[in-house]
């Protein structure tokens, strides 16, 4: 899908069409980020935080960056005892 008009209601909202939600996956409730610069607004599917900290930690994990919490806390003495 490429340009479209929108109409904005009077309390500012418009709707996103629906074959645009279910080929971006916009569901309800989901959150979006929206950026504006000049006369150019930028909305997209936000990224929950917390999922791009366990892909970055899955991901570190399978490049044998890690190591287990036994090793951690031998390492710095921490007794899990």
């Amino acid at each position: 899908m490429s340009g479209m008009t929108l109409k904005v209601d009077s309390k500012g909202r418009v709707t996103i069409p629906n074959k645009l939600r279910e080929n971006l996956d916009i569901k309800p409730g989901d959150t979006l980020y929206l950026n504006s610069t000049d006369e150019t607004i930028l909305l997209k599917k936000a990224v929950d935080p917390f999922d791009m900290v366990a892909l970055e930690a899955l991901k570190e994990h399978r490049e044998g960056k890690t190591i287990s919490i036994e090793d951690l806390a031998e390492e710095t003495g921490v007794d899990l005892g």
